[in-house]
């Protein structure tokens, strides 16, 4: 990985988690007035529903991918962390969960919450609802709120789904959102890393099971007197290094690399000729 590579965001650029934009009680204005989709399940019923929704998932992808999943025993076992991966494919917040020993609240594209079932489900999981368009510091302080209750924040900072130079493993600069986030809750963050999960669009991935890889990685905390921009910058390094470390150990071919969704359909089709 080159220098090039590690090329960050200006430290003081906004996110949808920027700390100027949540002040007082965070309070949210009327156009940011929207439910979380929780229903009528208390929290104990939610974790029960991640708990089972992971383990169906768990059955479904062993037998369709070849998985490897390290690192599990670096998930704290209480206290509020702040989970950061990177994201590749719509099957990344599965596979981080589907083994974990605590339930993950993740945070996700509000605009998922317009479909009434699917904002059931979401709900459900404990999912935090996100505008990406605009600062939201409603959603800025449910995470907060949540990770000082001590339950862990699921985070994909790249604000989607990123592949090639795009991806913050392979070249892309890492937004401050997650740094952001830590700082205002005074939080750990837990590194995380998923390859390979890109291969589960293909069909025949599903006939002959792909290699998928999960690495959690040691937990960062804030320095006394850090500053958004370094621990945005050590928060990318330790991405980068759990990367570099599956790549090294499982020989993870270039073409494993993340590729987008279309790419890996165009493989497909050629494979069929």
């Amino acid at each position: 990985m080159g220098a090039e590579q590690r090329e960050l965001h200006d430290p003081e650029e906004e996110s949808p988690f920027s700390e100027s934009y949540v002040g007082g009680n965070g309070a949210p204005g009327k156009n940011q007035r929207r439910s979380n989709g929780n229903g009528a399940l208390g929290q104990s019923g939610r974790d029960r529903f991640f708990a089972i929704s992971g383990a169906i998932c768990h059955r479904v992808l062993r037998r369709s991918a070849r998985i490897s999943i390290e690192g599990l025993e670096r998930i704290p076992k209480s206290g509020g962390c702040l989970l950061v991966c990177n994201h590749i494919s719509h099957f990344d917040p599965i596979l981080l969960g589907m083994e974990s020993p605590r339930p993950i609240d993740y945070v996700a594209d509000g605009k998922l919450f317009n479909d009434l079932v699917l904002s059931q489900i979401l709900g459900a999981l404990n999912v935090i609802p996100v505008d990406r368009n605009r600062q939201d510091p409603r959603a800025a302080k449910t995470a907060v709120g949540r990770l000082k209750q001590g339950r862990i924040v699921g985070l994909f900072p790249e604000r989607g789904i990123r592949h090639g130079k795009a991806s913050i493993l392979l070249g892309a600069r890492l937004n401050p959102s997650a740094a952001a986030l830590a700082r205002m809750a005074n939080a750990p963050v837990l590194p995380a890393v998923v390859v390979g999960s890109d291969r589960l669009y293909q069909l025949r991935s599903w006939r002959r099971p792909p290699r998928v890889f999960v690495s959690f990685g040691e937990l960062l905390t804030l320095a006394p007197g850090e500053g958004r921009g370094s621990f945005t910058e050590r928060i990318h390094e330790r991405l980068l290094s759990l990367f570099e470390s599956l790549v090294k150990r499982y020989e993870i071919d270039p073409i494993d690399f993340p590729h987008s969704a279309q790419e890996r359909w165009k493989e497909e089709g050629r494979a069929r000729k």
